[in-house]
């Protein structure tokens, strides 16, 4: 078991974000959150993150708890967060030989593994010379990816990655993400981009309304394949919808 988590609650204000939510999420699982706009996939990621504090309820990863074993625990987790932070006054390549020496990869091993990512994610090697302050959204979200993965964690975590990227950089993360997949490693994934989803994903959570109205494998979700992800999200979330009565004045 990697992940678990049991009675995660987060209330704002009066607003109940999260309520007692319970599940693991094992080895080898690659776990899509899924759910519209501000039901709380960043706050249930932030709380694993211990970026949020829950009202109540726990994690534990490899069964570790994160407050009596912080330092383990962080060692073995790699995360991009929806506002991917990075130190824009620094260039690209001294951000990532920041976070290596955060890690304290060997200097050796640090530069390797830096040089292999930059060959496979960025064309432009040069851009990487220059302040992150002047990158778009997709350079800076590249360069959150590689430094989450710099120290090969144990667990990783990627809110929203897909966005900002354009397609060709989009396929290069799928395939990084189904490379970097084994029986000894956990990915947790919030993202809006179905049909990248559908392309990663082993299972699939559902967050509403605080609760998790699915939690299972991407197979039983889809219906062995009968339907897409998206199609399948849309009879979850809306199984009354019908657009075409409520646009009828359009229709005519």
């Amino acid at each position: 078991m990697s992940i678990e988590i049991r009675g995660l609650s987060k209330k704002f204000g009066k607003n109940d974000v999260l309520q007692e939510l319970s599940l693991s999420i094992e080895q080898g699982q690659i776990y899509c959150l899924l759910g519209k706009n501000g039901v709380g996939k960043s706050t249930f990621l932030n709380c694993i993150l211990d970026l949020v504090q829950p009202d109540s309820g726990h994690v534990t990863l490899f069964g570790k708890d994160y407050h009596q074993h912080q330092l383990e625990v962080k060692q073995n987790l790699g995360a991009l967060c929806e506002d991917n932070p990075l130190i824009e006054e620094f260039t690209g390549l001294e951000y990532l030989n920041f976070v290596s020496r955060l890690y304290k990869l060997p200097p050796a091993e640090a530069e390797e593994r830096i040089s292999s990512l930059v060959s496979y994610f960025f064309s432009d090697k040069n851009s990487l010379h220059k302040n992150i302050a002047g990158y778009s959204t997709g350079m800076k979200k590249k360069v959150g990816i590689a430094a989450a993965m710099l120290h090969k964690p144990r667990v990783l975590i990627l809110d929203e990655p897909f966005t900002g990227l354009d397609p060709i950089a989009a396929q290069l993360l799928v395939q990084l993400i189904r490379s970097y997949r084994n029986g000894n490693r956990v990915i947790l994934i919030s993202s809006h981009d179905l049909n990248y989803v559908e392309k990663i994903a082993t299972h699939i959570g559902v967050l509403n309304d605080g609760q998790l109205m699915y939690n299972g494998s991407v197979q039983e979700f889809t219906m062995n394949g009968a339907n897409l992800i998206d199609q399948a999200l849309f009879q979850l979330l809306l199984p009354h919808h019908n657009a075409e009565a409520k646009l009828d004045w359009m229709l005519t």
